[in-house]
């Protein structure tokens, strides 16, 4: 006995919405498990979300996470997989440059905090959160164009405070400090 071809479509297309459904659900709770217990009460708002300004300079920011505190504000998490468990200045004028452009698109007031969340290798699927304090609008100003300044050869840059931070340089054989030529 064969079935009906509606019959068989109607029951491939419920197993495919309940698999949709099952994926939502599991979306839903790897998102809860991997927040920073500071916001498990906040609304995520925004996830993955392209923000855009033109002033004060031209910015596009991606952020990968954005909840709403209980009183209105919104606050910024940004998500990293690396060896080390802790949160680096790269890190702090990403969610700067993030949140300046997330306030003037939307007119929202954005923390002067955000969270670094960081899953490492050799932790399973646990994720460590770590607050951070964020760079102000001047501040950000002022690092867009001393970059500017230093790409038109106008201003000389500086080396990094720690060796350590030029060990994966990508530019290191280039570089003066290290005998390249630069």
């Amino acid at each position: 006995m064969t079935l009906p071809l509606g019959f068989a479509l109607t029951g491939l297309v419920l197993v495919f919405l309940l698999a949709l459904i099952w994926q939502a659900r599991k979306k839903v709770r790897d998102e809860r498990a991997s927040r920073p217990r500071a916001l498990a009460h906040a609304e995520l708002v925004y996830m993955e979300t392209l923000f855009r300004i033109r002033e004060p300079f031209r910015l596009v920011a991606k952020v990968d996470r954005v909840y709403r505190l209980l009183g209105g504000s919104l606050v910024l998490v940004e998500l990293k997989t690396r060896r080390r468990d802790r949160p680096y200045l790269t890190d702090v004028i990403q969610l700067s440059a993030q949140r300046l452009a997330v306030q003037q698109q939307t007119g929202e007031v954005v923390e002067p905090y955000a969270f670094v969340s960081v899953l490492g290798p050799g932790r399973g699927e646990r994720i460590r959160s770590h607050r951070v304090a964020l760079l102000e609008a001047d501040a950000l100003i002022r690092l867009h164009r001393r970059r500017r300044a230093i790409l038109a050869r106008q201003e000389a840059p500086a080396y990094a405070a720690a060796d350590a931070a030029c060990r994966g340089c990508a530019l290191r054989s280039k570089c003066d400090r290290f005998g390249g030529r630069a």
